[in-house]
């Protein structure tokens, strides 16, 4: 049985993970990786995910994490201006890293009041880290986060990127139950083209710069 892409709209071919009797769907053309719509949990269940996270400003191993992020993704490219961490969770530890750096930041997560006029700005920047592997439509989301973003400004991600079909199915990334998309750079590289935006950086693992036009 086939489908039809979320990203590029090319048809599909599917990955059963026997480990746990899940269906993905993996694009013919951009490799695009998405859960069967019949395994995916529901918006409480996610939080309830959520809610089991323990990250804080005062875990060292973490804030490590995140700096050598910020140092790849956002150093390189931008030193100063408005920033949006978008999904940052019950705890912005990255938004607290990035206001050390000198940006004007707001906070953004569907599950976690915030800034509750987060989304009614632009923003030079705008980082999304482990959060586009949560995205159920991810053009619509990409779509968004476009419109926040000012022209000529930054969108810096995180994400893993996918193995190809057999180690996949060995691969701890989706384990997580709230893990349902994964993105190969041409999929990223579709889903910039489709919202004014050009990948500017890529490392081939987790991380990857956009920049709108």
């Amino acid at each position: 049985m086939t489908s039809i892409c979320k990203i590029c709209g090319s048809s599909t071919y599917q990955v059963h993970d026997e480990q746990f009797d899940i269906i993905y769907d993996r694009c013919n053309e951009c490799a695009f990786i998405h859960q069967d719509v019949s395994s995916h949990v529901t918006f409480e269940q996610e939080r309830e995910e959520y809610d089991l996270h323990e990250n804080s400003i005062e875990d060292e191993g973490y804030v490590s994490f995140l700096d050598k992020f910020l140092k790849i993704g956002v150093d390189a490219f931008i030193k100063e201006g408005s920033a949006l961490d978008f999904g940052c969770g019950p705890e912005p530890v990255l938004a607290e890293l990035l206001k050390r750096r000198g940006f004007e930041v707001k906070t953004y997560d569907r599950h976690y009041p915030h800034d509750i006029d987060a989304l009614d700005f632009k923003y030079d920047l705008i980082t999304s880290t482990e959060v586009f592997e949560h995205f159920h439509d991810p053009v619509e989301e990409m779509s968004k986060i476009s419109d926040l973003l000012r022209s000529g400004g930054l969108l810096s991600v995180m994400t893993s990127v996918p193995p190809e079909d057999e180690s996949f199915k060995k691969w701890a990334y989706r384990r997580e139950q709230t893990h349902i998309s994964f993105y190969t750079l041409k999929s990223l590289e579709v889903l910039a083209q489709k919202n004014g935006m050009s990948i500017i950086y890529h490392d081939s693992k987790r991380i990857t710069v956009f920049r709108k036009l």
